[in-house]
């Protein structure tokens, strides 16, 4: 296992950041279009400080839990309590920042195998006590933290860190089973030895884990080519209070309802999956990228819906709009004058022909496989973005190699006193280009009643033959001491505006507790009702992450 220490206040790595300073124009950008002071700066508590109310278990109770999951898989210490308390939403880095929490679990647990899982539900479940599964905690969407209401006499969170094993690897079926809590990393290295990957890369991927996935119907990056996580998941095996669920890995199955559909995008409120097994592919030996300039937003967008529909989609796609064209453009150094030197002349050239990145949109693609096939899906793709201005591989490569550093830039805006999410939506292409301007006007607005001057930018990075994703970065400035509300006035007036113009309520953040108010809005109250029955089966005392997915179950 790594030893190598996390943010307890941020994102990812304790050693690792990655100041706005470092991008100049994009940080002046920031400051010109927020109108903030640049000079602002808030300091990070200390751990020690931070303050969480005390466990409720006694030694006595912690002594019998540690029976179950073994000596040293108990920890009720201040920092696994503070680290187990919240997601790494924007809400909840505030919430550790400001150095109060309502609520932390009262134990956090390690548990090595399913047994160990078994039998700490079942105590649970006499002592009514409170679960919460814990993969890697990225959760954005409030998918971790104890619920604060007093309806149970502890919480336990249970995070899988400590079951990470690979079980088997099989290369003539191309299925891999591995334990739930693996991480990405761990488990892709194990893969790559035999020359084989998953091809699931969400932004998280470094520290998000197997069972995090399936429990929230994760996508990654590569999705066009290797599918989200319910197309690459074959079997798996659920332990819930009151039933275990194992579904097995076959290549093709008729028994009735697929069983492992009510378990993809369950968020820990069923049950706790401890194993599965994913199709696993041949490592690419061939990758390239492209980037293509087009006029507009709506221009790009036509080019993709054309490749979905024609089966010519790059394995990569990431089309930014204007507004978001631009911010990448600074963040390369690019401002409204345009670059020096080589790359100045040749953007001045593109505007002699109406290409700019000051009001066109980027696409960014990626191809992989064999060189026959890499060259093949390229020509295709490319032949659909006639209209465009080719800007080479560089800003793809630029982007596909940093893909993973992004969140960390957050951390360093927060620090300034800037308010920075991110909201994700999906639609038919019917409906795409209502849903985009609709979302990104409520962004605005409320974003202007709360706080003052904003910025939005948005892109699509899962495309579909139906239809694509929306994913909307926003930006404005934090109001000192009413940071949450604030949030909450902006993520409900987005909410509202994506469900009533006909989109998703989430493409894959899931649905935690931020989202579960919203719920029956798109599944209808019937839906709800079935969703309650199988948590009741499942789950009769409604222990299982309580607040999360179906509000009022259990």
């Amino acid at each position: 296992m790594e030893t190598r220490a996390l943010k307890w206040w941020g994102w990812g790595w304790e050693d690792r950041s990655r100041p706005i300073e470092g991008y100049p124009v994009a940080w002046q950008y920031l400051v010109q279009r927020l109108k903030i002071d640049p000079h602002v700066h808030r300091t990070v508590p200390t751990l020690d400080s931070v303050r969480i109310p005390p466990s409720l278990l006694s030694p006595d109770e912690l002594s019998e839990l540690e029976k179950l999951v073994g000596e040293g898989n108990v920890s009720a210490e201040h920092r696994d309590r503070v680290v187990h308390a919240v997601g790494r939403g924007y809400k909840d880095l505030v919430r550790l920042r400001e150095g109060t929490l309502l609520r932390a679990p009262d134990a956090v647990l390690f548990p090595e195998d399913g047994d160990a899982i078994a039998a700490v539900l079942e105590f649970a479940r006499r002592r009514r006590y409170a679960v919460v599964p814990f993969g890697g905690g990225t959760t954005v969407v409030g998918g971790v933290e104890p619920l604060a209401d007093g309806t149970y006499a502890a919480t336990l969170t249970l995070d899988l860190r400590r079951m990470h094993r690979v079980r088997e690897i099989d290369e003539g079926s191309g299925l891999a089973r591995a334990e739930a809590g693996i991480r990405g990393p761990i488990l892709e290295e194990a893969l790559q030895a035999k020359g084989l990957t998953l091809g699931h890369f969400p932004q998280s991927w470094e520290f998000s884990t197997l069972g995090g996935w399936i429990a929230t119907r994760a996508a990654g990056g590569l999705s066009n080519r290797y599918g989200r996580i319910d197309d690459l998941v074959v079997g798996l095996r659920l332990i819930a209070p009151a039933r275990v669920i194992v579904v097995r890995a076959l290549p093709g199955r008729d028994h009735g309802p697929d069983l492992a559909q009510l378990v993809l995008g369950s968020e820990g409120t069923l049950g706790v999956v401890t194993e599965a097994t994913v199709r696993v592919h041949p490592l690419p030996p061939a990758r390239r990228f492209a980037s293509r300039l087009f006029r507009s937003f709506e221009d790009g967008l036509t080019a993709v819906r054309s490749m979905a529909r024609d089966e010519a989609l790059p394995d990569m796609t990431y089309l930014s709009d204007e507004e978001e064209t631009r911010f990448v453009a600074a963040e390369a150094g690019i401002g409204p004058e345009g670059g020096a030197g080589f790359a100045g002349l040749g953007l001045r050239v593109l505007g002699t022909r109406g290409y700019s990145l000051q009001q066109g949109s980027l696409l960014l693609m990626e191809f992989e496989g064999s060189p026959s096939r890499v060259a093949h899906r390229q020509e295709r793709a490319l032949a659909h973005a006639a209209e465009s201005a080719s800007l080479g591989a560089g800003p793809a490569e630029r982007w596909y190699a940093e893909r993973f550093e992004t969140p960390y830039v957050r951390d360093s805006l927060m620090d300034h006193g800037i308010l920075i999410d991110t909201v994700e939506t999906a639609a038919s292409w019917s409906r795409l280009l209502d849903v985009y301007r609709k979302g990104g006007k409520a962004l605005q607005e409320a974003l202007w009643e709360n706080g003052g001057a904003g910025l939005v930018l948005c892109h699509v990075s899962h495309v579909y033959p139906d239809g694509a994703s929306l994913y909307f970065t926003f930006f404005g400035k934090a109001i000192e001491g009413r940071e949450v509300a604030q949030w909450e006035a902006v993520k409900d007036a987005v909410t509202h505006a994506f469900i009533d113009a006909g989109g998703a309520l989430s493409h894959h953040h899931g649905i935690g507790a931020d989202h579960a108010p919203y719920l029956g809005k798109v599944v209808g109250e019937d839906g709800l009702l079935v969703l309650r029955a199988l948590k009741r089966e499942l789950d009769p005392e409604g222990i299982m992450n309580p607040g999360k997915l179906v509000v009022g179950a259990g």
